[in-house]
């Protein structure tokens, strides 16, 4: 009975075990796909200002600075937004709310988003790795009357989108880049280790060392397993990290604490196995002993 009560527990620690780390990297995807969807509102609600896609269309630079100041500060300051600018018709960037010391730079070499925008005159969402670091990204196409005038973004951090999902989970999670497969130059910054670069985590120690430690490979598929790390064990959960246009850039990465339910079940059961032993043992040792007090008197 002991047995089968073992066996029926690891079965149903392996299944909770899957369901929490499916709850978590779900709610992780729902969180990035809320955040393009925000970025991508943001940048189409500026877009479709009529003095925004005159002054992009002319180059005013100042003017769009003067424009769009007092909103970047705003929502900068109470949503988290980290990159807000403009590019112009020719795929360079004409300003760059967040780093006004760089501007006109051509980025067609490296902003295949905003090279998408640009071609197909639709608007994009999505994750893509920049100058400023890998975010989520929306891209809007601005227009002035019927002329096409350029393309404005709106870009949050992962960091907070990270945070905001261990917050609900108690988990820990890690943006993994692959530099290989991300196509563009990495931040000599990231921590690699090997061919993975750790672009954004919660915990920058726990990642490193399991990064250090063990191999995690990129993967195609969601992957359930355990790792052992600085001697505590944890649930780990692999997804694939895709960008805007599908194409696999790295992975995320969750950590849970292993707490198995049925820990202390399986004490429990053992104790009170052991105890019934004792007691049968007893009960068996008194009969037996009266037993042959019986024969002997006969």
């Amino acid at each position: 009975m002991i047995w089968l009560l073992q066996a029926s527990l690891n079965d149903s620690d392996s299944r909770d075990r899957v369901a929490q780390m499916k709850l978590i990297t779900g709610m992780l995807d729902s969180a990035f796909d809320q955040a393009g969807k925000f970025a991508l509102a943001l940048a189409e609600t500026t877009a479709r200002r009529a003095d925004v896609g005159a002054a992009l269309a002319t180059g005013d630079r100042a003017g769009l600075q003067q424009m769009s100041a007092s909103t970047y500060d705003y929502l900068k300051r109470q949503a988290g937004i980290q990159i807000f600018g403009y590019h112009s018709r020719d795929i360079r960037y004409l300003l760059r709310m967040h780093k006004l010391d760089t501007f006109n730079d051509d980025i067609s070499a490296f902003r295949s988003m905003v090279v998408a925008a640009n071609r197909t005159r639709r608007a994009q969402t999505g994750v893509e790795i920049g100058v400023a670091g890998i975010g989520v990204r929306g891209i809007a196409v601005v227009n002035s009357g019927d002329t096409f005038a350029g393309t404005m973004e709106v870009g949050l951090d992962i960091r907070p989108i990270l945070d905001l999902v261990k917050a609900s989970t108690n988990a820990n999670l890690a943006v993994v880049i692959v530099p290989s497969l991300s196509g563009v130059a990495i931040d000599e910054k990231m921590p690699r280790f090997g061919d993975l670069a750790l672009a954004v985590s919660t915990d920058d120690e726990l990642f490193a060392n399991l990064l250090r430690t063990s191999r995690v490979p990129p993967t195609r598929d969601l992957q359930i397993s355990q790792a052992r790390i600085d001697g505590r064990a944890y649930n780990m959960a692999i997804e694939p990290l895709v960008d805007f246009s599908g194409r696999l850039v790295g992975m995320t990465v969750a950590l849970k604490d292993d707490m198995r339910a049925g820990a202390r079940t399986r004490t429990e059961l053992w104790v009170v196995a052991l105890c019934g032993a004792i007691i049968a043992y007893v009960v068996f040792a008194v009969v037996f002993q009266n037993i042959m007090a019986r024969r002997g008197d006969a």
